[in-house]
């Protein structure tokens, strides 16, 4: 009987055979799991800790993390227009407010 798919074990070679590709996949992740358990964790594990890293913080518009270099410039201007939900001008512009009222605290406007 030929069988229409053929798989080998990442880790350790063993060749697999199935007449569909659902089943193929059973046997293999059935092997991994019973002779390759500690390696399943592992995978996991740097998947989670790579999904997380990934996600990154969410960012207050106003807030402190707003001002961090890595998140200023034009590069990154699709990243902050999808974290924060609001068009990157005026990401912009907030940023900049923020920044003159810091520099500018402490000065007063002369009387005229």
């Amino acid at each position: 009987m030929k069988y229409k798919y053929h798989a080998k074990c990442s880790q350790c070679g063993r060749g697999f055979r199935a007449n569909t590709r659902s089943e193929l996949l059973a046997k293999l992740r059935k092997h991994l799991w019973r002779f390759h358990a500690d390696w399943m964790k592992r995978r996991i594990k740097l998947g989670l800790k790579r999904a997380k890293k990934k996600a990154g913080v969410m960012i207050d518009v106003a807030g402190q993390s707003l001002i961090s270099p890595r998140w200023i410039g034009f590069a990154e201007r699709g990243l902050i227009e999808k974290t924060t939900g609001l068009p990157y001008e005026e990401v912009k512009s907030r940023v900049l407010d923020f920044f003159v009222q810091m520099a500018l605290g402490g000065v007063k406007k002369p009387k005229a």
